[in-house]
């Protein structure tokens, strides 16, 4: 029996159309939103000044920096630089997935006490692991945690400065960072008010999207949610950076006097450089 050409294209037409609707679903939920390009003036900043600033002690900040297990000496490194000069407000864990434990990991979470495992299956920063940490960090409710900050382990963190510029943040609602395009703070170091981590840990929309390209999908989550107009986007443009010679569209030179972040350090002696040039500002000894 033959089938009419009219029904042969009309089942082909709605093949197309479950095809095309597929692939647009799994990009609008997995692809970054880039948004478009925005330009800074920092020379108008209204920022606090960090000339002369001193340390605040009343804010509670957590800090997860996102590693690997086969990156220990990255993560040594980062013990022997900035993190000497963690004020005392400041938790830090690094953030790793972790189900099986070699004996120099093993040795190593014994030695420092500071790598939080991830319960997943695999590693991969795309596949929910922002969203399990956040969950996670939800439920240290009892710590009281201003903020929940998500650090990648090539950023330089200044943690004198971030300290100073967060005690001048809004705790409620904030979503803070570098911004790309108009949309999503960039993955290299953005934090969130600890009211933001607990929605994301108990609203249905970030559970059921937590895969997708990880440095956007926070603001995802916000927008599908019909929450985004009432956070409050906390932008440190000025302030972070790439490292000058990453050749990213985001790099430029260290400021004595007002760089927070360098991010893209993918090479030790690039890390390096960026501690020596920056540890002479620090406040806390």
């Amino acid at each position: 029996m033959l089938i009419p050409r009219s029904l042969l294209v009309f089942k082909l037409a709605a093949l197309v159309t479950v095809i095309v609707g597929t692939i647009l679903f799994f990009h609008e939920t997995s692809a970054p939103n880039l948004g478009r390009p925005l330009k800074w003036d920092c020379s108008s900043t209204t920022l606090p000044s960090f000339h002369g600033a001193q340390t605040y002690n009343d804010t509670k900040i957590f800090i997860g920096i996102f590693t690997t297990k086969e990156k220990a000496e990255r993560r040594q490194m980062i013990r022997d630089t900035y993190l000497q000069y963690k004020p005392e407000n400041i938790e830090y864990k690094f953030v790793m997935v972790a189900n099986h434990i070699p004996k120099s990991l093993q040795q190593e979470i014994d030695d420092y006490n500071d790598i939080l495992r991830i319960n997943m299956t695999r590693e991969n920063m795309n596949e929910g692991k922002t969203y399990e940490y956040f969950r996670t960090m939800a439920e240290r409710k009892d710590d009281k945690f201003d903020f929940v900050l998500k650090a990648d382990d090539d950023s330089y963190l200044h943690l004198d400065r971030m300290e100073y510029d967060l005690s001048h943040t809004n705790r409620n609602m904030s979503y803070w960072g570098y911004l790309v395009g108009d949309t999503f703070m960039g993955g290299l170091c953005y934090g969130l008010s600890f009211d933001l981590v607990e929605w994301i840990a108990d609203a249905p929309i970030p559970r059921r999207y937590k895969s997708g390209h990880e440095d956007s999908q926070v603001q995802k989550w916000f927008r599908w949610s019909n929450i985004d107009e009432q956070v409050n986007y906390e932008v440190r443009n000025c302030r972070i950076h790439d490292y000058i010679d990453s050749g990213s569209f985001y790099s430029k030179e260290i400021e004595l006097d007002n760089t927070m972040i360098v991010h893209y350090l993918k090479s030790d002696d690039h890390f390096l450089d960026t501690h020596e040039t920056l540890s002479s500002t620090y406040q806390s000894k």
